[in-house]
């Protein structure tokens, strides 16, 4: 994967699919890494579940950042 295209593509990626009775959610890396994932009873309780481990995720990766640079 080339710069260009690693700079273009979303660091994070969340998936919500319906199975029977449940809506499954999932949240990978760019690579295509599960990082998180669960199960809820509505799609709209999956997707801000989704979007809540998304934005830890991005919590955690800039602070991980913040301390590279300082430390």
């Amino acid at each position: 994967m080339s710069i260009q295209t690693q700079l273009e593509s979303p660091l994070f990626d969340i998936v919500i699919t319906r199975r029977r009775l449940r809506w499954d959610w999932c949240l990978r890396d760019r690579t295509g890494k599960l990082m998180m994932c669960g199960r809820e009873k509505s799609r709209a309780e999956a997707r801000y579940q989704s979007e809540r481990a998304l934005f830890l995720m991005l919590l955690t990766s800039c602070r991980r950042g913040m301390s590279r640079a300082t430390g």
